[in-house]
């Protein structure tokens, strides 16, 4: 061969970038519009479906990339994820195009997540039953959070590319080599997508985008809990996606607490309400991503501690800037009124 491996798996990325940007010129052109309702960012109609560029591309050149780094794709775990990724994403452009019911899209996520399930990336903690239930919990939790807060330009797809950079960088210190490639391929797929959408939407991922990615940023968590060489590597996952995890919560208890519905949709996640006080929507997603790194790098200082240890060390340091950011809110909105949140 002229070229090295490497070299080979390196011309696969920037093709599968240039591959996802070329479908996401052509979703714009097929104008499968988002008109704004009254939780939307954006006051005109602006097209949907940009993740459709993202998984296909994915799709097409993570094969590619895996065997050319000699990692076969011949595994029921990579089987069966791939299956359930595609299995929602179908489900969720069905979705993008015909408005279906929350409870179609929660059966479709929940029979996805059981399919990875199935394949073996599922944590054994506290016992194996239970661990089998957790992870059916969280992958549907984590598929929800990253599409509730994909609302506003480059914020999501911001925050994964930051989150899979920093799995790539950090792979062979957590004892993860084979989580670089793909992390590598998913990043580059969103790279593809993010001058689309960021800092000016021409287009959105849709939810055949931010499902498709959510279900595989918590498989990559739950895949980290099992293959980590670290005493307390399992920090990792949940650690890059602290900022998506805190406002997802924080906005479900406010908003039960509250007596409202939490199958009702709303704008009262923290970016929402910090975008509606006046705040550039730009530093938003910057400090999202921001975040996210933080988070990365909480992970990368408390994983060669005792998981207890680790646990009562990160929690702190995770909570100490989503804190700040929920200050920051409750200080906008009393100087620039929102109504109500």
């Amino acid at each position: 061969m002229l070229l090295s491996d490497p070299i080979l798996a390196v011309f696969c990325l920037l093709c599968a970038a240039f591959f996802a940007a070329g479908l996401v010129r052509v979703m714009i052109n097929l104008a499968v519009l988002d008109h704004p309702g009254h939780r939307s960012a954006h006051e005109t109609p602006v097209p949907k479906g940009g993740g459709v560029g993202v998984m296909a591309s994915f799709f097409l050149f993570f094969p590619l990339v895996q065997d050319i780094t000699g990692h076969s794709v011949l595994q029921a775990d990579v089987i069966l994820t791939a299956v359930a990724t595609a299995l929602l994403a179908c489900v969720s452009w069905a979705d993008d195009l015909y408005q279906w019911p929350a409870s179609i899209k929660l059966v479709a996520q929940t029979a996805a997540a059981a399919l990875v399930i199935a394949g073996g990336t599922a944590t054994s903690w506290p016992a194996p039953s239970y661990g089998l239930v957790l992870s059916l919990f969280w992958l549907v939790f984590i598929t929800n959070a990253v599409n509730f807060m994909d609302g506003l330009n480059g914020l999501i797809s911001g925050c994964l590319i930051v989150g899979n950079l920093f799995v790539a960088a950090t792979g062979t210190y957590f004892g993860l080599p084979d989580l670089v490639w793909p992390a590598l391929m998913l990043a580059g797929c969103l790279c593809g997508f993010l001058p689309f959408n960021f800092p000016k939407a021409r287009i959105f991922l849709g939810d055949v985008g931010s499902q498709g990615c959510g279900l595989l940023a918590g498989t990559a968590a739950l895949y980290m809990t099992r293959h980590t060489s670290q005493p307390s590597g399992w920090v990792l996952g949940p650690a890059l996606l602290s900022p998506l995890i805190f406002d997802v919560l924080f906005t479900l208890v406010r908003r039960k607490l509250a007596g409202h519905s939490l199958m009702q949709a709303h704008r009262g996640h923290l970016y929402q309400v910090l975008h509606r006080s006046g705040m550039n929507p730009v530093l938003i997603t910057l400090c999202e991503c921001g975040f996210v790194l933080w988070g990365g790098m909480v992970a990368v200082y408390t994983a060669p501690f005792l998981p207890l240890k680790a646990a009562c060390v990160a929690v702190p340091l995770l909570a100490l800037p989503q804190l700040g950011w929920l200050a920051l809110a409750i200080i906008r909105t009393r100087r620039h009124p929102v109504g109500p949140w």
